[in-house]
């Protein structure tokens, strides 16, 4: 089985000041012409995209051997700097530091950029400390970005040649050190065109061997970025100043990932890191096997959640909160109540995980516990005390003793058990029947006693349900607004007033399926005699996400 519609093509570019796309263009497309050295340039991209992601420097350097930027600069400088009648500049001097501005752009540029190019290299120069400048450094990093975000590829491809340019045969350390870190801030944000990509990673290793401050180390570091920020392409915004600092320092920067317990992790990304890596960097943390089920979440302030997405980047994101709450407090003022977002890291799709992978058994054990006590499964009075005995033996182990006070629920009770089963002054009374319970598990160990929760919870039709607000359409059975339940064996569809289920989808009467913006469709039946029901719902990409996971677990297991 197979998801019907996919991505409808919701997503858009992003056009930037001049009219072109960002993105990437030096991939081909329909219609064009490919020069051989263009194909050649493409054959080696995809030589160094399709190898390991973490490829060793070893492996980097025999990719580009034979490949230097007096190669590019051939075919794309303008080496006519002084006019039709000039002198043409040489390759050395065109590639070397210069200690003033450019009077013209490095490449061959029509008059718009090529004036854009020689504002930049004023920035270039100003961060490096090849001139003085009122400016902070930082500004100077800030509108570099900021003015490139956005641009033609041909423009970034004239940073990246400019910061080359003022790095070589530099006669201050201290500049040339600034150089390569404005190096790796471009590279955090942009990425260099496929015909510039050896090009650039060859300047790089050729500087692997420098004996200037840092040099070295910084050049090694952005022989690896290269074919990462490549594969990525470009941010969405601009780095923030405590990551640009920590680009030049050479730091991670260290950001917080919350649990749905309360408590948190300190990891340590980089301006490249995907949410992908941040998902595998958190399950080795905390020690688990598999970390299928799990996901990142970003999560506001008023709870409103929404998975990331696999290559989206950790601190991308990240600039994007800072720039929203800015703009927030600018409109209410500095010490307005505004909305902030945090990382949370919990289950998503709720597979069976090994007995044996404590650590994920303990992730899904505290997935379940959270939501029982926040009374997303509907659950009788009695199924919500025998889970509260199970989790009170959990946490504490075996009963004090005959005779001996037991206070572990005593004003904490809305930790263990939903609030509506004790809001009309039961307290004592629902306690009572929690210790009762708890008594009978003596001999439980921990691990038993998460297993047992589970087993319980698992036998529940809701349980592992994520919930979408959604309208059908022309379907007179259902009311106006219903909730669709996405688990692991079927799409239910429930009454949001009694809780009531009124239609149940299980994969193995599903056809298809599909989404748009606005709608998510499931057709269910055989060959010879299908149903196709519309819901309107701004989730349906979600949606289509988690049934194609779980059909194609499902596949894989059959």
């Amino acid at each position: 089985k197979d998801g019907a519609g996919g991505d409808d093509g919701e997503g858009s570019k992003d056009v930037g000041a001049y009219g072109g796309a960002s993105g990437n263009a030096g991939n081909g497309g329909i219609g064009g012409t490919v020069s051989p050295e263009s194909a050649e340039s493409n054959r080696r991209v995809m030589e160094l995209l399709g190898g390991d992601e973490e490829a060793t420097t070893e492996q980097l350097l025999r990719q580009v051997d034979g490949v230097t930027l007096e190669q590019y600069a051939e075919k794309y400088f303008n080496f006519d700097r002084k006019g039709m009648f000039g002198k043409r500049t040489t390759m050395e001097k065109i590639l070397s530091w210069k200690p003033d501005v450019i009077r013209t752009s490095l490449r061959q540029l029509n008059t718009d950029m090529a004036a854009e190019a020689v504002q930049a290299f004023r920035n270039v120069t100003g961060f490096m400390g090849d001139r003085s400048s009122n400016k902070a450094v930082m500004d100077h990093a800030s509108k570099l970005l900021n003015n490139m975000l956005l641009a033609p590829e041909e423009l970034r491809d004239e940073i990246f040649c400019q910061i080359c340019k003022q790095v070589n045969n530099n006669p201050s350390a201290e500049s040339t050190e600034a150089g390569w870190q404005l190096m790796l801030i471009a590279l955090a944000a942009f990425p260099p065109s496929s015909d510039l990509m050896t090009h650039l990673m060859s300047f790089c290793a050729a500087n692997m061997s420098s004996s200037q401050g840092n040099v070295a180390l910084l050049a090694e570091l952005a022989l690896h970025k290269v074919p990462k920020i490549y594969r990525d392409g470009p941010r969405r915004e601009i780095p923030t100043r405590m990551e640009m600092e920590a680009l030049r320092e050479g730091n991670p920067v260290v950001v917080r990932v919350y649990f749905v317990d309360g408590k948190y992790s300190m990891l340590k990304v980089d301006s490249w890191t995907t949410a992908r890596e941040f998902e595998r960097m958190i399950a080795r943390k905390l020690g688990c096997q598999t970390d299928k089920p799990f996901a990142v979440f970003e999560v506001s302030s008023s709870e409103e959640e929404r998975v990331l997405d696999p290559d989206e980047r950790v601190l991308d994101l990240v600039a994007y909160w800072h720039r929203m709450e800015l703009e927030e407090r600018q409109k209410k003022g500095k010490m307005a109540d505004v909305e902030v977002f945090r990382f949370v890291y919990k289950v998503r799709l709720f597979f069976d995980v090994p007995d044996t992978d404590h650590s994920a058994v303990e992730m899904m054990y505290i997935q379940a516990t959270h939501d029982v006590v926040d009374a997303r499964y509907p659950c009788s009075e009695q199924d919500g005390i025998t889970l509260a005995a199970l989790q009170v033996q959990e946490e504490f182990g075996d009963h004090p003793g005959a005779g001996r006070e037991c206070s572990y629920l005593r004003g904490n009770l809305g930790k263990y058990v939903a609030q509506r089963y004790f809001a009309d002054g039961r307290e004592t009374e629902v306690e009572e029947q929690i210790l009762t319970l708890y008594v009978k598990l003596n001999g439980y160990s921990q691990l038993e006693a998460r297993l047992s929760y589970l087993d319980y919870v698992k036998s529940w039709r809701i349980y592992g349900s994520a919930y979408f607000f959604a309208e059908p359409q022309n379907n007179r059975e259902f009311p106006s607004e219903v909730v669709l339940a996405v688990n692991q064996k079927a799409i239910l569809v429930v009454d949001p007033d009694s809780k009531e289920f009124l239609a149940e989808y299980s994969y193995e009467n599903v056809v298809t399926w599909g989404h748009s913006a606005t709608s998510f469709v499931v057709v269910t039946g055989n060959l010879a005699r299908q149903t196709k029901v519309y819901f309107k719902t701004d989730q349906g990409r979600e949606i289509n996400s988690m049934v194609r996971l779980y059909v194609e677990s499902a596949i894989s297991q059959s």
